[in-house]
């Protein structure tokens, strides 16, 4: 099953820089977690961001310190999985408006692929902000 509705085709949605906008919808229902759930995925995501960038510090020296972007051959090169990604008409905007002026700051061109995986990094730092904006679309509504 691909998640779309039927009669859906299975990759309907393509970016203009040669990828696919991504979205794996896992929204299944689940309860609340307990306090020492949510310490436990503190500690989890803790500890996933020291992993990462010990990988990244290895993976600079095994390849001449070179960045990712300069090491890759392709927007896909690093990226095990293409996920679906649907965007609200307002996102897609602000996506527009993050991209000229993350372009502007840096210098140079940036792939939106690139933008919205380092918007999502940075989105999983601040859980709490996210979790507010989700709120606002109707989560934890009472």
């Amino acid at each position: 099953m691909t998640g779309f509705k039927s009669g859906a085709s299975s990759s309907p949605y393509s970016g203009d820089d040669g990828t696919t906008d991504d979205e794996d919808d896992t929204s299944a229902d689940v309860d609340s977690p307990t306090p020492n759930q949510t310490t436990e995925r503190v500690n989890d995501r803790d500890q996933r961001r020291v992993d990462n960038d010990e990988e990244s510090s290895e993976s600079e020296s095994t390849s001449g310190g070179l960045p990712w972007i300069y090491r890759r051959s392709s927007i896909t090169d690093g990226r095990s999985k293409t996920v679906q990604l649907h965007l609200q008409e307002s996102t897609r905007e602000r996506q527009t408006e993050a991209l000229s002026d993350i372009e502007s700051e840096l210098g140079e061109s940036v792939k939106k692929a690139d933008l919205r995986e380092a918007a999502l990094l940075v989105g999983m730092d601040h859980i709490d902000e996210v979790a507010d904006v989700l709120r606002e679309w109707g989560y934890d509504f009472e």
